[in-house]
């Protein structure tokens, strides 16, 4: 059985093409079967989907880039754009508040764990006080994290109509 990522990303989504952006991307694309810009889109449906089970990897952008692109060194800002039309265009609103405060908390604890490490080693107390504060709202975020994935959680269950194929329905496999 071949894995998901093996199919073209076009055949089994042929209507995003109907999107000049996604088809400009796919013209472009002089590779074989349009092998090059089909990875490309199934590297950020891993990346964004809330499905993927790549989705709550922190460091799913690099491992993608390596394990599926080819190409550690990838540019991720080099297809902001395509990344930002996929979000807005193929994730409903609570998907993408959902992939917004996962980046926002992923980007935050980063930050946090950086700022703290240099505050002690410059042994400064009062960013270290300003950063205990900012680490004492930590939780907070989280409570509204688990509202934005209880609501989409909720917006899957009671999606009617919307339903992604699975490749045996597909007639893929």
């Amino acid at each position: 059985m071949k894995p998901q990522h093996e199919f073209s990303f076009w055949d089994l989504n042929r209507e995003l093409l109907l999107i000049e952006q996604f088809n400009s991307l796919y013209t472009k694309d002089t590779t074989k079967n349009k092998e090059k810009s089909s990875k490309l889109m199934w590297a950020i449906y891993f990346a964004y989907n809330p499905e993927s089970k790549f989705f709550n990897i922190p460091d799913k952008l690099s491992i993608l880039a390596k394990d599926l692109l080819k190409d550690p060194k990838f540019n991720w800002e080099s297809c902001k754009d395509v990344v930002s039309l996929y979000k807005s265009s193929v994730l409903t609103n609570a998907e993408r508040a959902l992939v917004t405060w996962g980046e926002i908390i992923t980007m935050r604890d980063e930050s946090l764990k950086t700022l703290y490490k240099a505050a002690i080693a410059e042994s400064d107390t009062d960013e270290l006080v300003k950063l205990d504060k900012m680490l004492a709202n930590t939780p907070k975020l989280f409570e509204d994290y688990k509202k934005i994935k209880k609501d989409y959680e909720e917006e899957k269950v009671t999606k009617k109509g919307k339903h992604n194929k699975s490749l045996t329905e597909a007639g893929e496999i």
